[in-house]
């Protein structure tokens, strides 16, 4: 499992605007809260490091169970964009 920010210079349309937040987990542990328990350790981490609390992260829009977890994290949505031909969620949280 890895769960973090990173800033993968990636060209989004519209560009993200803030630290962007990711998490990915081996499928045997989908399910089990690991991704929630670790996206909140990382933004708390975040909010430590960065000095503000405002973040995004980027999902695709089949990928129910991100959403779910972001959500939990207190992550809205906030925008549609395209990523590599492809279109995306943009969730954010803090304002």
């Amino acid at each position: 499992m890895r769960s973090g920010f990173a800033d993968w210079h990636r060209e989004l349309s519209p560009p993200l605007d803030a630290p962007e937040a990711g998490w990915v987990l081996a499928r045997s542990a989908h399910g089990q809260g690991y991704a929630t328990e670790a996206l909140r350790r990382a933004l708390e981490w975040a909010g430590q490091h960065f000095g503000h609390r405002r973040s995004t992260c980027i999902i695709d829009p089949g990928n129910d169970a991100s959403v779910k977890v972001a959500r939990k994290c207190g992550f809205v949505p906030r925008a549609d964009a395209v990523y590599k031909g492809s279109r995306v969620l943009v969730f954010a949280r803090g304002d």
